[in-house]
């Protein structure tokens, strides 16, 4: 199930409030675009704009699409384990298939305190948990000695890597259970990722451009080396520019080109200023051939 491109949602707005409608066609496209799962109101859905009630909508409309076709995981992102934990449960009673837990930030606890906060998360709730592993957002890094303890948790599951040092997992995989999975959390390291061991990607760049995202995917599983450097140098730029502002900016203003959502972002977020439209726009065109 942890494997291939999953597609980190981005979250439609419209005059302020969640527009359910843009989500439900949007995720449809992502499904027929072939990823191989979701993960809604995490960091690209902008989840701390969210209210618990926006969570749950997401939720339902998300499950509710992927049906039984590809599984959905909800972003939990809390500083306290109380928050975290009533995110978990409330996500389980709206029938996600998984749980991608970060590290609580700003708070900065002990590894005992880590431990603990992710183990109560595993007992309050009976689903997978996916840790994600981002210490430039969150100030806290799940290291080796971290996470061989957390996989002692048996519905922990794997991991979504965002540090900078990445390849060190190559030398971790082989020291924990054998169904532990390893998911890239940036597209753009998204190639050397495959070609360590890791088995996926939850992947920005798969909102915009799913079909050619998991034809890489499937180009390196079969070991079509020739078609996997060819996609990989052409989803380069647009691993590029999504980030060109701040995230998910880019990514919705690409979708609303497409006539899938409109770009508004929530504050402190912007839109893309005009030189990011400019952007954003040269690379989609190159992307189509125009």
């Amino acid at each position: 199930m942890f494997y291939g491109y999953w597609a980190a949602a981005v979250t439609p707005f419209r005059h302020g409030r969640v527009d359910i409608a843009s989500f439900e066609r949007y995720i449809a496209t992502l499904i027929e675009g072939g990823v191989q799962g979701l993960v809604v109101s995490g960091s690209t859905g902008e989840a701390l704009a969210l209210t618990r009630e926006e969570r749950a909508q997401l939720m339902k409309a998300a499950t509710h699409q992927a049906d039984t076709h590809i599984p959905v995981a909800a972003g939990i992102i809390a500083a306290t384990t109380q928050e975290a934990v009533q995110q978990a449960q409330e996500a389980e009673k709206h029938r996600v298939t998984a749980l991608l837990v970060v590290a609580p930030f700003y708070v900065k606890p002990s590894m005992e305190g880590l431990v603990a906060h992710f183990r109560a998360i595993h007992e309050a709730t009976s689903l997978p948990i996916i840790l994600y592993n981002n210490p430039t957002r969150t100030g806290m890094d799940i290291d080796f000695t971290l996470l061989e303890r957390l996989t002692q948790l048996p519905r922990i599951v794997a991991l979504k890597e965002s540090s900078h040092h990445f390849a060190r997992f190559s030398s971790w995989r082989t020291r924990l259970r054998k169904d532990f999975a390893f998911l890239a959390g940036d597209d753009d390291v998204a190639p050397a990722f495959l070609a360590l061991g890791g088995q996926g990607v939850i992947s920005v760049t798969a909102n915009v451009a799913p079909k050619l995202c998991t034809a890489f995917y499937n180009a390196w599983v079969s070991a079509d080396l020739e078609t996997f450097a060819r996609l990989r140098d052409r989803l380069a730029p647009l691993h590029k520019v999504l980030f060109v502002e701040p995230s998910p900016g880019p990514t919705k203003y690409a979708l609303s080109t497409m006539g899938l959502i409109r770009e508004e972002v929530r504050p402190p977020l912007l839109p893309l200023t005009d030189l990011g439209q400019m952007a954003v726009r040269r690379v989609l065109q190159d992307l189509r051939g125009e």
